[in-house]
């Protein structure tokens, strides 16, 4: 201790000697100030953690927000959290908002299987809504279309095309619920404020987040989004066809296959009422390819 002393100028000891009282009462403060700083920030932490929780926001939240099992276990702003959640992984899921501010038109085309027969399909979408495909079955098939506002068809055998026809209401409106099932789901995903969290359930073994969209314009539907891969696997609705009271419609996709890293179905199966109407398996997707709006009306017309 005394060769420790003898490096202490003899004024400096001097002054400790005089104030030690005050240097002690000076560390308990400091020492006080910390614990009661150390206290408020832990009971402020448990104070806000609840509506943290609640918010969706809490590290812990956010790692647990998507394992529920019923969406009775989650408050509203739960669900609120999860959905944005879930909406934002599939968007990525299926090329990103990027992608999906992009996407104009879509053309698909492939093998129809509809009674046992197998038709070739080729399909075009444009948005918002306006669709076309051509069917063929040996050298006779026909074409439809659906301009938005009106659908057509036209009858063609051995290379000659017949006179185009508007469809008649009854008759258009299969036409019509598929322009809007056509419309690609990433476009409704974007429309969260429509969208709500209606459930879990399971297609072909995939557990699935159920997705409701209830907006002003388009018909109510359902998505059923794989919560692993965040892709869709089916989308639901109810539907008028030829005058008959509501159908269940269904359409479920499979066969996912990567293009430039995302993932489109290549099967697509149409569902009426628990049975199965036609098998679409694609061959090819050509993404925005350029349609000029007059694709999609009547010929005959422009």
């Amino acid at each position: 201790m005394r060769p420790l002393r003898r490096k202490i100028p003899s004024g400096l000891r001097f002054h400790l000697a005089r104030n030690v009282l005050a240097y002690q009462i000076i560390a308990i403060a400091l020492g006080l100030f910390i614990t009661l700083g150390v206290i408020a920030a832990v009971v402020w932490y448990m104070m806000l953690q609840p509506q943290r929780e609640a918010a969706g926001t809490s590290p812990l939240a956010r790692a647990s927000l998507l394992e529920f099992s019923d969406i009775d276990e989650l408050s509203p702003l739960q669900r609120r959290q999860a959905l944005n959640r879930i909406l934002d992984n599939a968007i990525t899921a299926h090329g990103g908002h990027f992608f999906v501010d992009r996407l104009l038109t879509v053309q698909k085309t492939g093998i129809l299987t509809q009674d046992d027969r197998e038709l070739h399909l080729h399909y075009a979408f444009k948005r918002p809504d306006r669709v076309r495909y051509r069917l063929e079955f040996d050298d006779r098939g026909s074409r439809f279309g659906y301009d938005g506002s009106r659908a057509w068809r036209q009858m063609f055998a051995r290379g000659r095309l017949g006179a185009a026809q508007p469809l008649a209401e009854d008759d258009a409106s299969g036409l019509v619920l598929t322009s809007e099932l056509a419309v690609p789901a990433v476009l409704f995903f974007e429309e969260a404020q429509y969208m709500s969290l209606a459930g879990i359930d399971e297609v072909e073994g995939h557990s699935c987040f159920v997705v409701e969209y209830t907006g002003p314009l388009r018909a109510s539907q359902r998505f059923y989004i794989d919560r692993e891969s965040f892709v869709l696997r089916q989308r639901t609705r109810q539907a008028r066809l030829r005058g008959e009271d509501d159908t269940l419609v269904q359409v479920v996709f499979s066969d996912f296959r990567s293009i430039d890293g995302v993932d489109f179905p290549y099967r697509e199966t149409v569902i009426f009422d628990g049975e199965v109407q036609t098998v679409f398996e694609i061959d090819e997707y050509i993404i925005n390819p350029g349609i000029l709006d007059e694709y999609f009306e009547m010929p005959g017309e422009s």
